[in-house]
């Protein structure tokens, strides 16, 4: 059973085996489905499960976001490597993003959350919306991924190919309740996914941590898939909402330090939701700042900017001496990452930033400069200016397209190195221009390695299943 499609039985046995950090009441290894999903104490275990698996190197931990990375035209991978993501540097058939099966572990764990938290008899109100609000959130982030790695865009399909994942609302607990899905239509996805998170809305509350979904992360959530599917005012809209919170602070400075303080701590001003890391989940060299930076014997530092990347930066821009540190490689000179630098204090535990106020303030940018008309382009060219004026640029008074093309190139440079790269690529339509260490070259955005492959073992067991264009 232990490929079985979606909800692989095992992996809810691991996901029960996971409520172990919070139910003390049942033996370690035998946890009943039963007794965990009709206590609030399990169904948060169930949910915990999910973080954990968010953390590891397969997903947040590493691995979407490095791929996002070097898949694109923002990194490349050293001369001398420890052999990590040298096929997705070189856009290799098949080399691509491969969490489909983690993905819908999590899903069907957080589907168990939404299915059974308003039955449980030992939580109150608020404490039932709060869990549900957070399940619905990171289902809907979760699909959000998956629909745009496995997925085109839904303003550049290409073809008639429009399809995205399996949509599964509900939960599986047991053999009997398994299925084979076809994959839903991307437009689909995007509309469950919209629906999540104007629930999690509702239900969220922006009294607590940076660490777990709060209401202005999900209008911050809602913004960026927004953006993604061209609904212009309402991602302008729901970025106003989470920037008017105040759950985060938009770290308004001119210098390399104070551009630094935005990554190097524990928790950022900036954030509006982050994924925590205490010092005993560390990833030690296979974390972010592991595959970005080598220090003292730990991690590889293999994967560095490409020059085109380099050559963005206008001169005085403190963001590059605040997240880029030249050095030489086995001889070859390279920029060094180090927007994830420790900040803990343990090597590997660095929090990852899924959304910060500076997204915010470019996705309005943006979705103000598509609107088009002079009022929504002074209304852009004020977001844009935010981002420019700290960095230590001058104000731009560009209109137009030559404001958007303004917009994305800041974009880009503030939000490299932390995921954004191949999928704002993958939602213009654009094609992959790289420079890596030995070669350079384009891949086409028809070009069939734009989207990932749908593993082969999930289509060998479930036939309802069709694999994407050229593999």
């Amino acid at each position: 059973m232990r490929n079985k499609f979606l909800i692989l039985i095992t992996g809810c046995a691991v996901t029960f085996a996971a409520c172990e950090k919070v139910l003390d009441t049942e033996p370690k290894q035998a946890i009943s489905a039963e007794g965990a999903l009709t206590s609030i104490s399990g169904v948060k275990g169930l949910l915990t499960s999910v973080y954990d698996n968010m953390q590891g190197s397969s997903y947040y931990g590493r691995d979407l976001i490095i791929q996002s990375e070097v898949l694109s035209d923002n990194a490349r991978i050293t001369v001398s490597n420890s052999n990590r993501f040298v096929n997705e540097s070189n856009n290799t058939i098949r080399a691509h993003f491969d969490d489909f099966d983690l993905s819908f572990q999590m899903i069907n764990k957080l589907n168990l959350v939404i299915d059974n938290v308003d039955a449980t008899t030992d939580a109150g109100t608020a404490e039932k919306a709060k869990v549900k609000g957070e399940a619905l959130f990171l289902r809907g982030l979760i699909y959000f991924n998956l629909v745009n790695e496995y997925g085109y865009n839904p303003k550049h399909i290409q073809g008639t190919f429009d399809l995205g994942v399996p949509l599964v609302l509900k939960g599986v607990s047991g053999a009997s309740q398994v299925t084979y899905p076809s994959r839903a239509k991307v437009a689909d996805i995007y509309t469950q996914v919209k629906k999540h998170v104007a629930d999690a809305i509702v239900l969220l509350e922006n009294s607590g941590s940076k660490v777990v979904p709060s209401k202005a992360a999900a209008q911050a959530l809602l913004s960026r898939v927004a953006l993604y599917n061209g609904d212009w005012q309402e991602a302008a809209d729901r970025a106003t909402d989470a920037i008017n919170s105040g759950a985060a602070t938009f770290v308004n400075t001119g210098t390399v330090a104070g551009y630094q303080s935005i990554f190097h701590q524990k928790l950022s001003p900036e954030s509006l939701f982050e994924l925590n890391y205490e010092t005993n989940e560390s990833l030690t060299s296979n974390s972010l700042q592991g595959i970005y930076q080598e220090v003292n014997g730990s991690g590889y530092g293999d994967v560095v900017p490409q020059n085109n990347f380099l050559a963005l930066y206008e001169p005085g821009d403190v963001r590059k001496n605040a997240v880029l540190t030249d050095m030489v490689k086995a001889g070859e000179p390279v920029s060094r990452v180090t927007k994830y630098s420790g900040a803990g204090g343990v090597f590997g535990a660095d929090n990852v930033r899924i959304l910060r106020i500076s997204e915010m303030y470019l996705n309005r940018a943006e979705a103000y400069a598509r609107l088009g008309g002079a009022s929504n382009e002074a209304l852009a060219q004020a977001d844009v200016n935010l981002i420019r004026n700290r960095a230590g640029l001058p104000a731009t008074n560009l209109v137009g397209s030559a404001l958007i093309d303004l917009i994305l190139k800041e974009r880009r440079i503030e939000l490299a190195f932390e995921g954004h790269r191949w999928f704002d690529l993958v939602r213009l339509g654009s094609d992959i221009v790289k420079e890596n260490s030995t070669s350079s070259f384009t891949v086409p955005f028809s070009d069939p390695r734009i989207l990932a492959p749908i593993p082969q073992a999930q289509l060998d067991i479930n036939k309802n299943l069709v694999q994407n264009p050229g593999y």
